[in-house]
């Protein structure tokens, strides 16, 4: 379903986020206009009303998310985007000096565009920021005299693309769910297995987290790492490799109780899902390194099977699964950077951090 699609909840979290800020915003311009001189007064007023209006959009770009999800997406998202310059935009036009402050939240508008819509929606309101910009230098008297301020935003927002895109493409494109389809019942069973050990696939893995969420309970996550497969599959071949994923698909399978999920997410990597409690998941954790860890003779060939494990857990990390999947995959790294042990919490990561 859609609904089940990471895409279509950020937009939800856009919206509403965009709905509360223009409501505060509105009631805030209504209460300055009553303070202060005639101008101060005026302007508030005017702002005020441009913000009702746009109030109004949310709501029926809301209603329209919410009765009709599938429909016009694209179209929905840049109206966000669109709605978000031009009030800015309206806004530094009106106050003249004070539109300094507003300038830097064209950034926020552009990098927020990217992390919740994609890579292209962040580019369609970085294009749209400048434009915007050039309209004002156009039209403004108080901009036009002041055109130094705007060349040296604009140069900070020409270096956005190089700060944030490859952060951005890295993020939607190792999270992203992919576009629905109507597959045959034949394909959506091979779409939900992997074909070289069995277990469940990566499209599985999203199914499954985006019905744990929606139930909101309580799991960890894991994520876990086959040290060395690369050199083993240099070394011995690709054959040998294939029966380590396979050996080690084996010993996971044995300690896992009928609540927990296991997929593979392709290569090496490998996830659990557990709503264990706390109390139980420390004995789970070790006997799990413990059991799975150690040799394998394949083949007439003894190779070694090591684990780097992350963790993170739902809700105390992340609320969504883009970023708990981020957390999982951070703390993995860092256990593979740590020779003094194998697994890594997220936060002791942030504590690393700090």
């Amino acid at each position: 379903m859609l609904s089940e699609n990471l895409y279509y909840q950020a937009e939800r979290r856009h919206a509403s986020e965009h709905f509360i800020a223009i409501v505060v915003l509105m009631l805030l311009a209504f209460v300055l206009s009553g303070q202060g001189g005639k101008e101060i007064a005026e302007k508030s007023i005017l702002s005020g009303f441009v913000l009702l209006v746009s109030a109004l959009f949310c709501v029926a770009h809301f209603y329209f998310l919410s009765r009709a999800p599938g429909s016009l997406v694209d179209i929905r998202k840049y109206l966000l985007i669109l709605l978000d310059v031009g009030l800015l935009t309206f806004f530094a036009d009106l106050f003249g000096e004070l539109g300094i402050f507003v300038l830097p939240f064209y950034m926020v508008v552009t990098v927020r565009a990217g992390y919740d819509f994609g890579i292209r929606f962040f580019y369609a309101s970085l294009f749209l920021t400048l434009l915007s910009w050039g309209v004002l230098y156009a039209f403004s008297p108080y901009w036009q005299e002041h055109i130094e301020i705007l060349g040296a935003f604009g140069i900070v927002m020409a270096l956005l693309p190089f700060l944030f895109a490859k952060y951005l493409k890295e993020i939607h494109a190792t999270y992203s769910v992919e576009p629905e389809e109507t597959p045959s019942q034949e394909e959506v069973r091979d779409e939900s297995r992997d074909m070289l050990t069995g277990i469940a696939s990566r499209k599985a893995f999203k199914d499954e987290i985006m019905s744990l969420l929606h139930a909101k309970k309580p799991f960890t996550m894991l994520f876990l790492d086959v040290n060395k497969l690369q050199a083993i599959n240099e070394i011995h071949g690709k054959e040998v490799g294939d029966e380590v994923l396979k050996e080690v698909v084996r010993r996971v399978s044995e300690l896992l109780d009928e609540d927990d999920f296991f997929g593979r997410l392709g290569g090496d990597d490998f996830v659990i899902i557990t709503p264990r409690e706390k109390i139980y998941f420390e004995k789970f954790l070790a006997k799990l390194e413990r059991t799975v860890m150690g040799r394998h003779k394949t083949n007439g060939i003894i190779v070694p099977i090591e684990l780097n494990i992350g963790i993170s857990r739902y809700p105390e990390d992340a609320e969504n699964a883009m970023m708990l999947s981020r957390y999982a995959d951070e703390a993995m790294h860092c256990a593979k950077e740590d020779t003094t042990r194998y697994h890594c919490y997220y936060e002791e990561l942030l504590g690393l951090k700090g």
